[in-house]
């Protein structure tokens, strides 16, 4: 079987593989289109493996480069897809590898997007410490550890989920109640007002966790 053979061969393999993910730019030039296993819950990521056949393919290394289509990555990050493929590619000569480099580089998109789900969630507890810690040395004595923070702001959003629920039974007995009883304009501003208060109105604009570290050292204080 002569090159050409073997590259028409891959090239069928791969678009009953990859049958939505798969993009023919021109004879023995196509992309694949990747995502990682679990999406980044903040900023998608989407990288194409990009391919070009070479005369002598898979005797030699296709050209291999990756593009960018949803998120992005930097220099680093790249490099080490690059390098990874690279190496693979060197490794399979003599073989059909695309399949193989599209696999590697899936797992190390996967990787990534877990690596900066773990960097996000270290950095907001290092912000949430360092604002308990802020807030703490106002308030000596008053022992808190992220633990305790994380599990009361859990219980609050319970508890303003539980009064959201009960707001809104209420408005709707009022409303029937307003109905037999054909309150006053004026009435009925001062209870829709009523209504709108809550805990929620101790918070900083612009800044929720501060709003709810400040909200829950005063109900340290005070309850």
């Amino acid at each position: 079987m002569d090159h050409k053979e073997e590259q028409e061969q891959e090239l069928e393999v791969l678009k009953s593989i990859y049958p939505d993910e798969f993009e023919e730019i021109s004879e023995g030039e196509f992309r694949i289109r990747l995502e990682p296993e679990e999406q980044d819950s903040i900023t998608p990521l989407t990288l194409a493996l990009h391919i070009k056949y070479t005369p002598t393919y898979p005797e030699e290394v296709p050209e291999i480069s990756i593009e960018t289509i949803d998120g992005s990555i930097d220099t680093d990050e790249h490099e080490k897809l690059y390098s990874g493929l690279m190496n693979v590619a060197q490794d399979s000569l003599g073989m059909a590898m695309v399949f193989t480099l599209s696999s590697l580089l899936k797992d190390l998109l996967t990787s990534f997007v877990v690596e900066r789900e773990e960097k996000r969630k270290k950095e907001e507890e290092d912000k949430i410490k360092k604002q308990i810690e802020a807030e703490q040395a106002k308030f000596q004595g008053t022992k808190v550890t992220i633990a305790s923070f994380l599990e009361w702001k859990e219980n609050f959003e319970k508890e303003l989920e539980e009064k959201e629920k009960a707001t809104k039974s209420l408005a709707i007995i009022k409303k029937e109640e307003a109905k037999k009883s054909k309150p006053t304009g004026r009435q009925l501003f001062e209870q829709d007002e009523s209504l709108a208060k809550s805990d929620m109105t101790y918070m900083e604009e612009g800044d929720v966790t501060q709003g709810l570290i400040n909200l829950f050292f005063i109900r340290l204080i005070y309850e």
